[in-house]
């Protein structure tokens, strides 16, 4: 990895923006806005993110906050809010095992009750890895997630991310056992052919 000041001085904008969504870095006034999205989605959540119920109380979206805003001023992970165009809060979505040495990310997502099925986690996917190749000059972006996850598992297929192959028992699930991970990814040669296929984020 680069040293500490090359990587601190990296250019990271304000916020980015589609079609229909404000990405952003969270700020101390999202907290109360990220623990109400989790507290009616936690049904939903659970069996995919592990995190779900360390939320327990709005104090801890506080702790969630100020730990993004320092992950992001030391460019250690990226999170961004994801907001529609009334500055409703939608969920998350970020950069995550940032390898700045090689360039290569990991996007990780999630929406809120109600948020779903609406094409939001696509259109932010897609900005991100807009962002991540022509931006940061990106040589990977992966997105993983659980088998039995189809939402995202689509969102992955759909957005264009090649399958790259199955990690057998490769994590722990919320519950403690042991599941298997699905890699997709693209390099910059996939990701410009998939970039050019009418679904920016200005005509999507």
């Amino acid at each position: 990895m680069p040293a500490y000041f090359e990587v601190d001085t990296i250019s990271l904008p304000d916020e980015l923006r589609s079609e229909r969504l404000v990405l952003r870095p969270y700020r101390a006034g999202d907290a109360e806005a990220l623990f109400a999205a989790v507290e009616e989605s936690r049904a939903r959540l659970r069996p995919w993110l592990d995190w779900v119920d360390e939320f327990e109380t709005p104090d801890h979206a506080r702790y969630y906050v100020a730990g993004a805003a320092h992950d992001w001023a030391r460019r250690r992970e990226l999170f961004f809010g994801l907001f529609d165009g009334d500055g409703r809060y939608l969920g998350n979505a970020g950069l995550h095992n940032v390898d700045w040495s090689l360039r290569s990310f990991e996007i990780g997502y999630w929406l809120r009750d109600g948020a779903e099925g609406q094409g939001y986690a696509q259109e932010a996917v897609r900005r991100l890895t807009r962002f991540a190749f022509e931006e940061l000059a990106a040589n990977r972006v992966e997105i993983r997630c659980d088998p039995r996850n189809a939402r995202s598992r689509r969102v992955a297929e759909r957005v264009g991310f090649v399958y790259e192959g199955c990690l057998r028992n490769s994590r722990q699930d919320p519950a403690g056992r042991p599941r298997d991970t699905l890699v997709y990814a693209l390099v910059p040669g996939d990701e410009t052919d998939r970039r050019t296929d009418g679904q920016t984020e200005e005509s999507r």
